[in-house]
């Protein structure tokens, strides 16, 4: 396997930017996440009278863990091409966090339901 970036140069390959940037993305859930369940959750239990809110929080977090898994798919696949950039590892590092805590959080709800 060739090395075509070391960890100090910009990287050679789109796949390195995209894995960067899902990888950034997934952190940009849990914002999204805040927003969601102290705004829209409220608004969309009040008008459905049912807990639609909470089931649209879990797909929400479902939704959460791809995008970290794309970004993982992503980046390792850029790390097989040779890529060693500073990038990747900006966007490899936030979706291994991110996605352990998903998985984390989703077999809890199984687990311990409430």
């Amino acid at each position: 396997m060739n090395i075509v970036s070391k960890f100090n140069e910009t990287p050679k390959t789109k796949t390195a930017w995209q894995a960067m940037w899902l990888g950034v993305s997934t952190l940009l859930i849990f914002p999204a996440l805040g927003i969601f369940a102290a705004i829209i959750r409220p608004i969309i239990d009040n008008i459905s009278n049912e807990t639609t809110g909470a089931t649209m929080g879990f797909i929400t977090g479902l939704l959460a863990l791809i995008i970290s898994v794309a970004a993982l798919i992503t980046a390792i696949r850029a790390y097989r091409l040779g890529e060693r950039s500073w990038v990747l590892w900006i966007g490899f590092v936030p979706a291994i966090l991110v996605g352990l805590f998903w998985i984390f959080m989703i077999v809890g709800e199984f687990l311990f339901p409430h």
